[in-house]
């Protein structure tokens, strides 16, 4: 075991170079088969396989998502077109989990842009309340569009009866998680009572 630890790449530079180089996915995979081996049989083998397949994902997707990250400007529309209240950039910064500085530029583009405004509280002058124009509301439209189309392509070549249930078992797994935050689900068969307890989790790469 001590041989595979150390011949094993990182995870970090696993995920930098696999992205040149499919053939290091296959590495990743015994990576992980090497480091993770545990009891639980062929539930053990289907979570290794699972954490493979995410990997992949990542790996293969990074590049290709890109044009779609939702992140830094589409956030902060998003997080306007769903507020309920007006809200100032100290609040959409702790939304988007960005520090103040980063929000400040993000909205200096966004107004620059005609995109969102920004105006003094009149119930707190102190305050600058920031909001959505038309255009920015058409520009969140453009971008969720553009999104359903891509994602519409990538089904297309799954095939429907996979893309179908590919969406019924994202739905359950969700299902399975929201159970598992709420401490419902119960301990897999053959698994030792508490052996999961205080134990740290294999974190992806």
């Amino acid at each position: 075991m001590e041989e595979q630890r150390n011949s094993c790449p990182t995870g970090r530079a696993t995920g930098r170079a696999a992205g040149r180089d499919a053939e290091r996915v296959a590495e990743a995979a015994e990576c992980a088969a090497g480091l993770h081996e545990a009891p639980g049989g062929e539930w053990s083998a289907l979570a290794h396989d699972l954490m493979t397949q995410t990997r992949r994902l990542r790996m293969y997707g990074k590049g290709t998502m890109r044009r779609w990250d939702g992140r830094g400007r589409v956030g902060v529309l998003h997080v306007l077109h769903h507020s309920d209240a007006a809200l100032t950039a100290g609040e959409l910064a702790r939304a988007c989990h960005v520090t103040s500085a980063r929000m400040a530029q993000t909205l200096n583009q966004l107004e620059a842009d005609g995109l969102v405004t920004r105006t003094p509280s009149e119930a707190d002058r102190r305050r600058t309340i920031v909001r959505m124009t038309d255009a920015g509301d058409a520009e969140l439209r453009s971008y969720f569009d553009g999104v359903t189309r891509f994602t519409a392509g990538l089904l297309r070549q799954l095939g429907e009866k996979d893309s179908r249930e590919l969406v019924r078992i994202l739905g359950k797994l969700a299902d399975v998680l929201h159970d598992a935050s709420e401490g419902e689900v119960p301990a897999a068969a053959g698994a030792e009572p508490g052996a999961s307890e205080g134990g740290d989790a294999h974190e992806a790469c």
